[in-house]
Formats: structure tokens, C-alpha cells, sequence
């Protein structure tokens, strides 16, 4: 059966290649900042997958999933 909590267990919000980091977004995406900010609206809840080099939102997946270890997952949500 899948759950909820299972639908999300893989979600890219709890992935190691999940780069939570806005300054990063800003370094690796150039003319971000044209369109405003990776602090502000223009990219909302989306974050730069390592993995995959691209954008994605939290509830997203992918086969390509690894989970975080607990440190990098307190780190990401006290961010």
C-alpha cells in the first residue's frame, strides 16, 4: 500500500543530492539574479538537484535517491 509517509519517505526534499542552499543557486544558475533573487519568489520552494543539475520541487522523486544522513537533515531544516 502506499501510504502518504511512504509517498514522501523519497521525496527530494529529504535527499542527500537536495542542495538547500540559495547562495549556492545564485553561483551555479548565472543571471539568476535578472529575474530577481533565490531568496525571493522566483524560485519558491524549488531547489537545485546535484544529482541531476537541475531544478526541483520538495515533493518531488526520482530512482536516483539517496537519504540524507540525520546530521545533514538537521542542518537542512534549521536553514
Amino acid at each position: 500500500m502506499n501510504t502518504p509517509a511512504a509517498q514522501t519517505a523519497h521525496a527530494c526534499s529529504r535527499c542527500a543530492h537536495w542542495a538547500d542552499d540559495r547562495a549556492l543557486l545564485e553561483t551555479r544558475i548565472p543571471g539568476l539574479a535578472s529575474f530577481g533573487s533565490a531568496y525571493g519568489a522566483t524560485l519558491g520552494a524549488s531547489r537545485l538537484c546535484l544529482r541531476h543539475d537541475r531544478l526541483v520541487m520538495p515533493g518531488d522523486r526520482c530512482a536516483g535517491f539517496e537519504a540524507r544522513d540525520a546530521a545533514q537533515a538537521g542542518a537542512a531544516s534549521n536553514a
